[in-house]
């Protein structure tokens, strides 16, 4: 069962519930009626809750699926949130709500002793983790139910901020997975039997539009190589990445902002690398072109998303949708790239990165060919870091290296 209230108000804090389920025990009875694929979320829930998927949260066979639990075991289980609202959101707070029951002759009674609550809640152990299905990079909460408690009204127990690092937003029509594991104390002693535990996770959300994009810039004056008007970039003179930047200005890859400045630090958006790669590879800008996406794509980048498509260097997401303003993923990045430049493997060496567990399994060949051609590097640390961003800087230096460029530059 799915609980989910519509967004009506706008720049307000509302809650979400995301799941319900039972939890029975005389050692620990998990009630569960539905099974997934091992590939998706094992509860759905949109922020306009109409399309929402409930049931358990926990579908393992066993003893947990025959409902059976005792001190020491734990289970895991995925829901995804999905985006549906008008704009950007953004998670800030997360909550438990709970509802506990004891048996007696009748049947079960409700439990109003605050102490009893709080030793079952404290019991509870839950970890949180944030990602996307299958790979959960971040934790983001790492308690008891007790610290997650939320209650209506109460300044006690309000659910659990999440710490500034570990806020999250949600574009629209994208979505977030996070993964829930809950063990049993060990320690749990025999107060807990004959318990029934209604738990509902919830969590707070409120609208986060982003700020509107500046309009594509007129281009800039640029030199010949022989004269004529000097390129100066304010935010990037003097920086290792400063020649590259110039060069792809030179070429008409790249066209600084209206204020002059290429904003070498922020990272680069999905929209931003497929204008970058239809320029690099003379494709048209099929502004009028119909697009193979059903989510909007920006006026300033729609032509060149549209005509990458076509050659495949961009496939896009499952279900038709290319996220334009997400930040391009180091791996995604890398795939572009080999796609684009049509590199090839070149001997049999696998991977050595300390995290290549972590690269997608789409992505991994790419990573693989894109290393072996020297298109790109690791960290000094050994590790990849397939889901971090990457910089426009850095794409930038590495754009102008397979272009060629580096050798115009180094000649000066």
């Amino acid at each position: 069962m799915v609980r989910v209230k519509k967004l009506k108000v706008k720049s307000r804090h509302i809650l979400v519930p995301l799941i319900l389920f039972a939890i029975i025990f005389t050692s620990f009875f998990w009630n569960t009626g539905l099974s997934y694929g091992a590939n998706d979320p094992d509860v759905t829930v949109y922020v306009h809750g109409e399309q929402s998927r409930g049931g358990p949260i926990f579908n393992q066979a066993g003893g947990i699926g025959n409902g059976l639990w005792a001190p020491g075991m734990s289970d895991k289980g995925t829901l995804r949130i999905i985006n549906n609202y008008s704009s950007r959101i953004k998670v800030s707070n997360l909550g438990l709500a709970l509802k506990l029951e004891k048996e007696e002759d009748e049947g079960f009674v409700p439990v109003n002793d605050p102490e009893l609550i709080k030793i079952f809640a404290e019991n509870m152990k839950l970890t949180v983790r944030k990602g996307r299905l299958l790979v959960f990079s971040s934790t983001i909460f790492n308690g008891s139910f007790y610290d997650m408690l939320y209650e209506k009204d109460s300044e006690v127990h309000k659910g659990f901020d999440l710490s500034p690092g570990n806020t999250f937003n949600i574009n629209k029509n994208d979505h977030v997975d996070l993964e829930y594991e809950v063990k049993m104390d060990e320690r749990a002693g025999n107060e807990l039997q004959g318990l029934k535990a209604t738990v509902s996770f919830l969590v707070n959300v409120h609208e986060n539009p982003e700020p509107p994009r500046p309009p594509e810039p007129p281009k800039p004056p640029v030199t010949d190589g022989d004269g004529g008007d000097k390129i100066s970039i304010p935010d990037a003179e003097g920086k290792w990445y400063s020649d590259c930047i110039i060069e792809l200005i030179r070429h008409g890859i790249l066209e600084p902002y209206e204020d002059g400045t290429v904003r070498p630090e922020n990272y680069l958006t999905r929209a931003e690398m497929a204008v970058l790669m239809g320029r690099a590879l003379k494709l048209e800008n099929k502004v009028d072109g119909k697009s193979p996406y059903k989510d909007k794509l920006p006026d300033w980048a729609r032509g060149y998303i549209i005509s990458t498509s076509e050659v495949k260097v961009f496939i896009g997401y499952p279900g038709k949708v290319f996220k334009p303003d997400n930040n391009i993923t180091r791996e995604e990045f890398t795939a572009v790239l080999v796609r684009a430049f049509k590199k090839e493997l070149i001997d049999d060496s696998d991977l050595e990165f300390k995290d290549k567990d972590k690269i997608g399994g789409w992505a991994y060949e790419y990573i693989r060919i894109a290393v072996q051609n020297g298109v790109i590097l690791g960290y000094e640390d050994g590790t990849f870091r397939p889901k971090d961003n990457i910089t426009r800087a850095e794409a930038f230096t590495i754009l102008c290296k397979l272009l060629g460029y580096h050798k115009l530059h180094d000649k000066n």
